[in-house]
């Protein structure tokens, strides 16, 4: 929206990301975003952005959606993973809420959903939850961090719980 007219350029594209660029030139570094990413749209709606947050969270849901996890790289040329392992990383989860919180659509409920229902479907594990070693064949590590119990799996209580009093307040 309001970046339009810094959006990259491709041969057929104009894709709405904020790219890794160089700090004196302003070139594009890379052609990836990673999952830690996905925090942005939290931090533009506690800066009061919300329309521009919606936009960006749109991206990194949509790539959840493609692969029912986040890889941790993306890369939006060849729009394939660079890295796609899935460490159960919180960052979309929270910009999910903020935005949930900030505009009360239901659209953002819809989207827990999809996350918590992927969680379940390709990383549940008999002792927990499982990083996925590869988000497109949906194999599992013994591996589970512990911010997926101290923050996605928050974040994904505070989104469904209306009566809690973090969402009254």
């Amino acid at each position: 929206e309001k970046g339009g007219d810094c959006l990259i350029e491709s041969s057929s594209d104009r894709i709405p990301i904020y790219a890794n660029v160089h700090m004196e030139t302003g070139d594009v570094m890379n052609s990836w975003v990673d999952s830690l990413s996905a925090f942005f749209s939290g931090l533009q709606v506690l800066s009061g952005d919300v329309i521009e947050a919606a936009c960006n969270h749109a991206l990194y849901y949509a790539i959840w959606r493609r692969f029912g996890a986040l890889p941790e790289r993306f890369n939006w040329k060849t729009k394939l993973p660079d890295a796609a392992f899935y460490p159960l990383r919180p960052e979309l989860v929270e910009s999910t809420y903020l935005l949930y919180r900030a505009t009360r659509n239901p659209f953002y409920l819809h989207v827990g959903s999809e996350i918590l229902e992927s969680l379940e479907k390709h990383s549940r594990a008999k002792c927990g939850y499982a990083t996925l070693h590869n988000v497109i064949d949906k194999t599992q590590e013994d591996r589970m961090e512990s911010f997926f119990l101290s923050e996605t799996c928050k974040y994904l209580y505070l989104l469904f719980d209306q009566d809690n009093y973090l969402n009254r307040h």
